[in-house]
């Protein structure tokens, strides 16, 4: 990475009153045409399915491989109401779905209704376009369809792939036939074909919905196996990790001495249980540990919660530390203990007067601006009205101190229902993590607090039980969402959390029917009782959110002098969401990415830095309200000429008074939009128009004129924290010109004259797959747009 500096993006030279209003697609397709196309394939896939010949007396089951447009998304409720049933979906939108029906009726039935067109002069689209429109292709699953995400790592992206002559073990995944009986029966029938030629099945699991077989076999016969349509999907075993075993059992030899943090490092303060400050690992960075009130005690750490979090906000990375045998404090750390020895809030307090009295005690003493708060309230999952005081006091204080809060989204245990097989940890992981049960927890609901969920850092079990119990199970796999994080929404169904980090993971023991916390699957901090061991185990959005607050205050090394605004511009910035989590959860929804990861997980060094081929821009102002900003996004000319995908994300933060009274919890609103195709003072005089409740000129509002991003404003516009992206996969054509409009507007609503003006940050990136120097060709614009006011 070249690690080149961001850019301060350039604003024009107005500031205008917005209008009174907002400003303000399936794929267009020859329904009879289209349709037609679909039907013959649906038929090629039934002619096959009728003429297949399982092998060893299999019986058949028809299964299905949809392939969607690109920008398409058809949830799965959807898929259901057509008579199938979801399996799996990848990146590139291919979708794999299984039908009981072998005459797929009701899906040909819906198909034929959207061939013959609309049913009445008054409709424009066919019925059911929706989900047809949406569909590019439909055939047979492929063999590779099935090959798992360890497998694939070891460069088997096909069956021709394999070694026929070597030797795997690999767990085989079998559907769900329905009931208990039926999976046994197939499990039996697939043994049965895999001893006649003389492999070995070792170990098999029939749960209620959830059925594996361990198989020791030869390549030629793995790639049978893929071809066996009753097989969901072929992987490797879970391999086994010692990492985290050998950590636990290092002590103060393996380590060099903790230097003293520099004196001009940023602090970082968090609220908890308190903190074991003479742990030899942490004692050179502790500032000062305190409780609140006084009568908690001398912010010693009587649980351990407290010494993990406060570890994990220091140093971020632990295991990183570990692997480089040297602890370097990058931060400065302090601690509020704000629980009694029993892990609750004092019962004479407010908890509201607790979280005051401790945020701006380090905010005025020590010029904290980071907070973590890793704590919340299970009995409080946010369903929709008034956010709890405890968050409307933390949206206050942001506002007022301007300070970044970062919130943990609450751990949620899952219970299966007595209607739902006791495996439902598994078979039921992702789609758990929406169900109401499972939504973000106090304070994680305010809405300037920045809340953190939880994704799997590993899948490993431990050695030797893994490699021989089949029935033991990581719950995700590395990179999806942590099977204990909460989703969204927030208030006014803002993206909630906004960002999500590594919190740990769990696994399901199919012969205990348990839930289990393993070591090898958890992240590793500080041990409150260091004498007897420096490192424990922790698990949880407690931690996943404490790595997003290190993040944040090592960026105030860079941007001394930024609001809390800016930072959480830059944190978002810098975020996707990992692969493995848009692969299990895109089948849930058009909207569950963002309510189980929000933005995706951040990246420090993206956040900090640009790089020859991503350049960001940024701006940390303050605008009137009911006023528009308007800044000018130089298109590099490698966008016109390089034909790689290119992408331009815009990231907005502000902080709105709140009220805990009011229904309408935020004083003001802000949006954005990115125009182009018109000259700076065609989009000025189209704001002007808005501001007068008329039409503006030229029809800059169409959608020609206003660039299509993801998410739509409609999804990001409730909450205080947006994100939105244009992806170009083919060069912009030249009539959009040189130079994009990027449209900042701020909306009063119950705010009052005294909170004017409405601080804010935003932050513009462009990057290009093509290995190209952008960042050159941005600056060279910027400086002679400077060079032109000056003139």
């Amino acid at each position: 990475m070249a690690d080149l500096p961001h850019i301060i993006l350039p604003r024009a030279e107005a500031e205008l009153p917005r209008r009174r209003h907002g400003y303000g697609r399936v794929p267009q397709r020859d329904y009879r045409q289209h349709g037609t196309e679909l039907q013959q394939q649906v038929d090629e896939v039934l002619q096959a399915f009728r003429a297949a010949r399982p092998p060893g007396g299999l019986n058949p089951n028809l299964i299905l491989r949809v392939q969607l447009n690109h920008d398409s998304i058809v949830d799965e409720r959807t898929w259901e109401a057509c008579g199938l049933t979801l399996l799996s979906v990848d990146q590139d939108k291919t979708l794999v779905l299984f039908s009981s029906d072998e005459q797929l009726r009701e899906f040909q039935r819906r198909l034929r209704e959207y061939r013959e067109g609309p049913q009445a002069d008054d409709r424009r689209n066919a019925p059911y376009a929706q989900i047809f429109a949406s569909i590019d292709s439909i055939g047979n699953v492929r063999p590779e369809d099935k090959i798992g995400r360890l497998l694939r790592a070891t460069g088997v992206e096909g069956v021709n792939d394999l070694d026929l002559g070597r030797q795997y073990v690999v767990d085989l995944e079998l559907w769900d036939f329905g009931t208990n009986a039926a999976n046994r029966e197939k499990v039996d029938q697939v043994e049965t074909f895999i001893r006649a030629r003389r492999a070995e099945a070792t170990d098999r699991y029939v749960g209620e919905s959830l059925v594996l077989i361990r198989v020791r076999a030869t390549g030629d016969l793995v790639r049978e196996l893929l071809g066996l349509d009753s097989v969901a999907q072929l992987d490797l075993p879970p391999q086994p990790s010692l990492a985290v075993a050998e950590i636990l059992r290092m002590g103060v030899p393996n380590f060099p001495p903790v230097p003293e943090p520099d004196a001009n490092v940023p602090p970082i303060a968090i609220l908890d249980s308190g903190i074991a400050s003479a742990h030899p690992l942490l004692a050179p960075a502790v500032g000062e540990a305190t409780a609140v009130p006084l009568a908690l005690g001398d912010g010693a750490d009587d649980h351990g919660h407290g010494t993990l979090v406060g570890g994990i906000a220091l140093y971020g990375d632990i295991e990183a530390c570990v692997d480089a045998r040297n602890f370097v404090p990058t931060l400065r750390l302090y601690s509020a203990r704000v629980l009694n020895e029993h892990c609750r809030f004092d019962d004479g307090a407010l908890i509201t007067t607790q979280m005051r009295d401790a945020i701006r005690y380090f905010r005025e003493t020590y010029r904290c601006r980071v907070f973590n708060l890793s704590l919340g309230d299970p009995n409080l999952p946010y369903r929709g009205g008034k956010v709890s005081p405890w968050a409307s006091i933390l949206d206050t204080l942001s506002r007022e101190l301007n300070i970044l809060i970062v919130v943990s989204a609450g751990n949620f245990s899952y219970r299966p229902r007595h209607d739902e097989p006791v495996d439902a940890n598994v078979t039921r992981y992702p789609r758990y993590l929406l169900d109401d049960e499972a939504k973000i927890i106090e304070p994680a609901t305010g809405a300037t607090v920045l809340t953190i969920g939880s994704l799997s850092h590993s899948a490993r079990l431990p050695a030797g039980l893994g490699a021989r119990d089949v029935a033991l199970r990581p719950i995700s796999r590395e990179g999806e969402p942590s099977p204990f994080t909460r989703s969204g929404p927030g208030l006014a169904e803002s993206i909630k959390p906004e960002l999500c980090e590594f919190g740990g993971n769990r696994a399901y023991d199919g012969r205990l029917a348990a839930v289990r916390d393993l070591n090898e699957m958890s992240l590793v901090s500080m041990n409150r009782e260091y004498l007897i061991r420096l490192f424990a185990p922790a698990v949880g959005t407690s931690y996943s959110s404490a790595r997003v607050a290190h993040a944040a205050a090592r960026l105030y090394e860079a941007f001394p002098e930024a609001s809390a605004n800016l930072i959480r511009a830059l944190l978002v910035s810098s975020a996707s969401v990992p692969i493995p989590s848009a692969d299990v959860l895109t089948p849930l929804g058009e909207e569950a990415v963002l309510r189980v990861c929000g933005y995706g997980r951040p990246n420090f060094d993206r956040a900090r830095f640009s790089d020859n081929n991503r350049v960001a821009l940024y701006n940390d102002t303050q605008i009137g309200f009911d006023n528009f900003h308007v800044y000018q996004i130089p298109i590099p000319h490698s966008f016109f000429e390089v034909r790689q995908s290119r992408r331009i994300e815009v990231s907005l933060a502000f902080d709105p008074p709140v009220r805990h009274s009011r229904f309408d919890y935020l004083g003001a609103t802000m949006s954005f939009r990115v125009f182009r195709g018109k000259r700076l003072n065609e989009v000025v005089e189209a704001c002007q128009h808005y501001a007068r409740n008329e039409d503006p000129p030229d029809g800059l509002a169409s959608t020609k004129w206003d660039c299509k991003m993801k998410p739509t404003p409609t999804i990001r516009e409730g909450g205080t924290l947006q994100k939105a992206t244009i992806t170009m996969r083919r060069s912009p054509g030249a009539e959009w010109g040189d130079t994009y409009y990027l449209v900042i507007r701020c909306e009063k609503k119950w705010a009052r004259p005294e909170h004017a003006p409405q601080r804010y940050a935003v932050v513009v990136v462009m990057e290009q797959d093509a290995d190209v120097n952008i960042y050159e060709q941005v600056t060279q614009r910027i400086r002679a747009v400077a060079r032109a006011r000056v003139r």
